[in-house]
């Protein structure tokens, strides 16, 4: 049986490798449902951010929402970029430009990072609604420059442990097999698994 849920996500990348690695639910994205409204994600870590879209989107539709905070935290600089990921380099959000300020930054100092998502399922059981989250993280190293045309984000930057690579020069489903997206969507999936939405 197909299951319908909202990704609360305008980030079309996002989308496409969620909808990848669920192939047997119907995922629908925010403009399917006439979602409009920014959402500011004011959290103060990824599961505050991911339970803020999640539930704005659910009160919004009702129908069951998942939404998902990433990041790429660097052992060099105290944990940064982390919940600031994103926009670490300013806004409007430039991908080139915070890999810049990352290398920038991380010039001369431990290259170890990892990159984690927390992904917050909202949805009702028994009547009573529910929040449930679902964490994936890949550890690796920042490269010395960008390689890659693949991905999106720090992909042409990060290098997954035993991994010479970077994620953006992998292909799409050998990066999803062991990223921080793939492994939440993972556990998200075995989870969904007992629920008819």
């Amino acid at each position: 049986m197909i299951m319908k849920l909202v990704f609360a996500t305008t980030n079309s990348h996002k989308l496409h490798e969620v909808r990848s690695m669920l192939p047997d639910l119907e995922i629908v994205d925010l403009k399917s449902i006439g979602f409009t409204d920014e959402v500011k994600e004011m959290g103060l870590s990824f599961e505050e951010n991911a339970y803020i879209k999640a539930k704005a989107v659910y009160d919004f539709c009702g129908i069951p929402t998942m939404a998902e905070d990433s990041g790429l935290c660097c052992e060099g600089i105290g944990g940064d970029p982390g919940i600031y990921t994103a926009r670490y380099g300013g806004l409007p959000v430039d991908h080139d430009r915070n890999m810049d300020k990352l290398l920038s930054a991380l010039n001369g100092r431990s290259r170890k990072a990892f990159f984690r998502t927390v992904a917050c399922f909202i949805m009702k059981e028994d009547g009573e609604e529910t929040s449930t989250f679902f964490d994936g993280e890949i550890h690796g190293e920042i490269s010395q420059e960008k390689r890659g045309n693949g991905g999106f984000g720090y992909d042409p930057i990060f290098i997954p442990e035993h991994h010479t690579t970077t994620f953006a020069e992998m292909l799409d489903e050998d990066k999803a097999s062991m990223s921080h997206r793939g492994r939440a969507m993972l556990l998200f999936g075995d989870y969904i698994k007992k629920f008819k939405l």
